[in-house]
């Protein structure tokens, strides 16, 4: 979710990027309740409180998040032009989560123009105290989880028994549960792995937020497809004049498993076409199982796509033994033996990398863009106290030679500018893609 505000044809022309001069970005000076305040009375704190160093554009604010981690808004207003009053209800015993300016939002602007970097804004409001030996207890629990189940543990040569010395404390002094479950969220930013989250009550609370931005722009994509619609809430498809069709494919998320069964009706409709362009750009992963629906159009007869190992504290190398993952291809007329491209970015990680080494076993698919993040984990809740859990990477997955991908990614089979695949109003990946096809 995203409480986003948009007024006027200025603003929008802010967004867009025209007219925009040459002036310092505004920084928030205060956040009321501070960032990382633990101890927020839900009972008196009726207002959130944003200023900020100069003035800003009014007519446009963005504050996002979504679920039980963000407040219950009643009304927002701008008190000046450097000042947003967010009236809102907390709960006690919750940890709220939000973000200012966020990538998919509108963001904040100063009044000349210059918008606001993202800034996270995380409380906990007071709760039921905890005693000593609860919250001993609970960081034993959490150190003795990282030790057994986390399975890149050794990954990023963190000294874990340093850690373990350096975060007790911060752990150990937490007023309360809500207070803990949001200073160990912090504290397990450190092994940068967006795959480890905690759970308190019913709010997960994610650890590591990477800045990774996706390459696609509908508006490029829209210059080559001229039929371009969407698919559910997430996908894109079209076809081009010259009979190659378009599907992007937003997530995996079995939230949104909706959109696969459209997507996947969408795709049986492009069967005819003499190249089909499937487009991953902005899908950051889910449920293997939804990708395995998709791919199976593309693969012929059974393949070994990828490997893991989970982690078992018991054997010699903390390793159970290897287990290979396949693919199996449709039957006819669900089998499509034409040329695929696969556009692939950046943004791409655990399901949606999956998908990617399952189009490398696709014999005539291409693999065009940036080398995927390089994360994938199988999160499996290790219980740290009641109604407090830590989600741990469970296993470690590879290749299907068996080398481990994490922190690495999967390859392109055509790389296209991994810095900056826009230039002008050029799409160069999705251009990559047409020319390939058009050569086959």
């Amino acid at each position: 979710m995203t409480f986003d505000h948009l007024r006027s044809l200025r603003c929008l022309l802010i967004v867009m990027g025209c007219g925009i001069a040459a002036q310092t970005p505004p920084n928030v000076t205060r956040l009321d309740p501070a960032h990382l305040a633990i101890a927020v009375n839900a009972q008196t704190q009726k207002t959130l409180v944003i200023e900020f160093d100069q003035d800003m554009d009014q007519s446009m604010y963005s504050v996002c998040g979504g679920g039980p981690t963000f407040p219950e808004v009643d009304n927002v207003s701008w008190h000046g032009p450097r000042k947003l009053v967010i009236r809102a209800k907390l709960e006690p015993d919750r940890v709220y989560l939000m973000d200012l300016s966020c990538s998919a939002a509108n963001g904040f602007f100063s009044a000349q123009g210059q918008r606001l970097d993202p800034v996270p804004w995380r409380i906990a409001t007071a709760g039921p105290g905890i005693n000593a030996k609860t919250r001993d207890a609970t960081a034993t629990a959490l150190f003795r989880a990282l030790r057994d189940h986390y399975s890149y543990r050794d990954r990023l040569g963190i000294d874990w028994s340093d850690f373990e010395l350096r975060s007790y404390d911060a752990i150990a002094s937490a007023p309360s549960m809500a207070a803990m479950a949001l200073r160990i969220s912090e504290l397990l930013a450190t092994p940068e792995d967006p795959h480890i989250s905690i759970r308190w009550l019913s709010a997960t609370l994610p650890t590591f937020r990477r800045t990774i931005h996706t390459d696609f722009d509908a508006r490029l994509v829209q210059k080559s497809l001229t039929s371009l619609r969407k698919v559910g809430q997430t996908g894109l498809q079209g076809r081009t004049d010259d009979d190659i069709g378009y599907l992007l494919v937003g997530t995996f998320s079995r939230r949104n498993a909706k959109d696969i069964e459209l997507s996947i009706a969408a795709l049986r409709k492009m069967l005819d076409c003499k190249g089909i362009i499937i487009d991953i750009r902005t899908n950051g992963g889910g449920d293997e199982t939804l990708a395995l629906q998709l791919a199976s159009f593309f693969v012929e007869g059974k393949k070994v796509y990828a490997a893991h190992r989970y982690r078992d504290p018991k054997a010699d190398d903390g390793f159970g033994s290897r287990r290979t993952r396949h693919v199996s291809g449709n039957l006819e007329p669900d089998l499509y033996r034409g040329p695929v491209a696969v556009l692939m970015s950046r943004y791409n990680m655990s399901s949606s990398e999956a998908f990617l080494l399952m189009m490398k076993q696709a014999r005539r698919a291409t693999l065009i863009g940036q080398t995927s993040y390089g994360s994938s984990g199988n999160p499996k809740p290790r219980l740290l106290a009641p109604g407090l859990s830590v989600l741990l990477p469970s296993w470690q997955a590879l290749r299907p030679d068996g080398s481990c991908f994490e922190g690495e990614g999967i390859n392109p089979t055509v790389p296209v500018m991994t810095s900056d695949s826009h230039v002008g109003d050029r799409d160069l990946v999705l251009e990559e893609a047409l020319q390939r096809l058009r050569r086959r």
